[in-house]
């Protein structure tokens, strides 16, 4: 006689009368409720970091630059959001009759509210409204970036990132229909097999391209350089963007790269769309970080050069207080392998060559009326208004402030340099 185990015996069920009964093992169902219970966690842990992301997000941001239609920080909120709504409906999904014992081992659905096969169609769509704004806020984040490139460049990586986020997006869009007609009737869609896969791959190749785009610049450096970065107080803002949107993306590909493979209590098909709406507003926060950190310290600067030098025009003070923070922002060629920077010197619309320029055309104008200030030969700006509008103008050259812009995404390259090349031409 077979020893009796008790940990593998059968839970029957009876679904009625005039029907077998329903025999179901106990390591099955310890199975699924492990299945359940990982599942849950992980939309737990999604939905109180997309909070918080969202609550610093609010915090962190000025209303002006949060509100702002061209800038980055709106759709990053509006990401965050969908995250947190998409999320509770997938969790509620467990509260429902569909995660009930008997429902789900019988399969018998019948008892099921109208209103839970809808909460559970908007999760699905949610999910996809989630890629879109997520895909759209890459784009965004990546037009910082190609933005700087040459003509040529720029035009050609821009079609080549808008063809490959509308076939991604495109192919979601199918694959969400065919979901929800699938939870509608209760019936898995066996027969668009082959459009699920290729939404996955194309999702895969989405994510991989703005990965690549965002550390092409930083591994260009790194091969010519053979490993050698700037030191952390030699980056600019727009250096801090580039790579922290590079290595932080490596996540968003890993998960997507594991949701080509099922694993039984590891769901990596929604972690995919929430780290890319988690990542993008934290390398935005760090680089602004930076920016204000630099902008302090030129301030505490200029300060410290006023108060040795009480004497000196307004004109002077401006060009000084540009020189200073132009030390610590812009003005240097951001990871050349030249000269430790990420863009190239050759870049016909780069903002960092011509922001060195024009702090050298700034530092020269102001050694020159230093000097001859101190002849006592020509009045100084406070005595003549339109040298005193000259040093005015000269605040619209300040780095930090141009760095801002191109990470806000509401002032572009040839916007730039007009306003330099005019200070340029005020100056001489």
């Amino acid at each position: 006689m077979s020893s009796f185990d008790p940990y593998t015996q059968n839970i029957t069920i009876l679904v009625s009368p005039s029907s077998p009964p329903i025999s179901i093992p106990i390591p099955v169902i310890d199975a699924f409720n492990d299945e359940t219970a990982s599942i849950i966690t992980n939309y737990a842990a999604q939905l109180g970091a997309a909070l918080a992301m969202l609550l610093v997000l609010l915090a962190a941001t000025p209303t002006a630059r949060l509100l702002r239609a061209d800038g980055p920080s709106l759709l990053h909120a509006l990401a965050l959001l969908v995250c947190v709504v998409r999320t509770v409906l997938l969790i509620y999904f467990f509260l429902t009759p569909f995660s009930h014992f008997y429902q789900v081992w019988t399969g018998d659905f019948s008892q099921v509210p109208a209103w839970n096969y809808r909460a559970s169609i908007a999760g699905t769509v949610l999910s996809t409204l989630l890629t879109v704004v997520t895909d759209a806020a890459l784009v965004n984040q990546a037009w910082t970036m190609v933005s700087l490139f040459a003509p040529r460049t720029k035009r050609a990586v821009c079609v080549l990132s808008l063809l490959i986020t509308l076939l991604a997006i495109s192919f979601r869009v199918a694959y969400t229909v065919i979901q929800c007609e699938g939870i509608a009737e209760l019936a898995a869609p066996r027969q668009y097999a082959w459009l699920i896969r290729a939404t996955l791959i194309f999702n895969i190749c989405s994510i991989a391209w703005f990965c690549a785009l965002f550390n092409s610049k930083l591994v260009a450096h790194l091969v010519t350089n053979r490993g050698v970065l700037p030191s952390r107080r030699a980056m600019s803002p727009m250096e801090v963007l580039i790579m922290a949107n590079g290595i932080l993306m490596i996540v968003p590909v890993v998960f997507a790269i594991l949701e080509w493979h099922h694993f039984i209590n590891f769901e990596a098909g929604s972690l995919t769309p929430t780290s890319i709406a988690i990542i993008l507003p934290l390398s935005s926060l760090a680089a602004q970080r930076i920016a204000n950190t630099s902008s302090s310290y030129s301030y505490q600067q200029n300060n410290h050069n006023h108060h040795h030098h009480p004497s000196s025009s307004s004109s002077s003070s401006a060009a000084a207080r540009y020189k200073a923070s132009s030390r610590h922002s812009s003005s240097r060629h951001p990871l050349n392998p030249k000269t430790g920077s990420l863009f190239s010197t050759t870049t016909c619309n780069s903002t960092t060559t011509t922001t060195s320029s024009s702090s050298a055309a700034a530092a020269a104008a102001a050694q020159r009326t230093h000097s001859v200030d101190h002849a006592s030969t020509i009045p100084s700006a406070a005595q003549h208004p339109a040298r005193g509008g000259a040093a005015r103008g000269s605040d619209v050259l300040d780095p930090i402030e141009l760095e801002l812009r191109q990470i806000d995404g509401y002032a572009q390259p040839r916007e730039i340099l007009t306003q330099q090349g005019q200070g340029e031409q005020f100056h001489e």
